[in-house]
């Protein structure tokens, strides 16, 4: 039986894997959501051909981990040949191999594929690593742009988050403030935790009449377990 009974349910599986990890342009960032993916294709489909493009990308991500050298001509030509989810997926996993590596261009490259041919599932993810790799070319104005792209509520957080590291680096501390406070309205409305980080960078900009976000973190981590005490009961 597939435990991801819609749609909501699998973005919201795929957003909170990705509040966990988004700042890690590392190797294997969609390793997690290719098994996800890969398994419930299978599942779907029930045919080998599903299985079998599944069972590639999954292999190709570990050996992209293990040897990224010797393995990254076999997942630009799987990519080629995919322009589906699964290309998109290993598409993702390239994407952080060159931008750790510095190539950014090509790390753009890819993950504007996996935008492009990704779907809903992966789509949103990819925009927001785009946005990512823009806003560390300095390239501020078209990082804002892919952002504005964004319209899953799912990815809110995140997406406020990169803004105001976009309009920081530019130095406009007003708007940066404001998305970074957008950031932790959002997180408090989906009781989602609030990461050090994103308290630190608010904080770093608080002006008058603010709440520290350490503190509406605190409140939210005991609303959060309050939850999880009723749902328990």
């Amino acid at each position: 039986m597939d435990v991801l009974t819609d749609d909501h349910e699998r973005e919201e599986v795929v957003r909170k894997w990705w509040h966990e990890n988004w700042l890690s342009l590392t190797v294997g960032v969609v390793i997690a959501i290719g098994a996800m993916v890969g398994y419930r294709q299978y599942q779907s489909y029930q045919n080998d051909t599903s299985a079998k493009y599944a069972y590639e990308m999954s292999t190709l991500q570990t050996k992209l981990v293990l040897n990224p050298a010797n393995t990254t001509a076999d997942a630009q030509k799987f990519i080629k040949e995919h322009e589906d989810i699964y290309g998109s997926l290993l598409a993702l996993d390239l994407s952080s191999i060159e931008a750790k590596q510095g190539n950014y261009d090509k790390a753009l490259e890819n993950a504007l594929f996996a935008k492009k041919n990704g779907g809903d599932l992966v789509s949103p993810n990819a925009t927001l690593v785009a946005a990512q790799i823009l806003t560390e070319q300095k390239k501020f104005d078209e990082a804002v742009k892919e952002l504005d792209s964004v319209k899953s509520e799912a990815y809110e957080i995140e997406k406020q988050e990169l803004l105001g590291d976009i309009y920081f680096a530019k130095k406009d501390l007003d708007k940066a403030h404001d998305a970074y406070k957008k950031a932790l309205d959002v997180s408090e409305s989906k009781k989602i935790s609030i990461s050090p980080l994103l308290q630190m960078k608010f904080d770093n900009l608080i002006k008058d009449g603010d709440e520290p976000a350490f503190k509406r973190a605190q409140k939210l981590e005991e609303v959060i377990a309050s939850s999880a005490s009723e749902i328990k009961k």
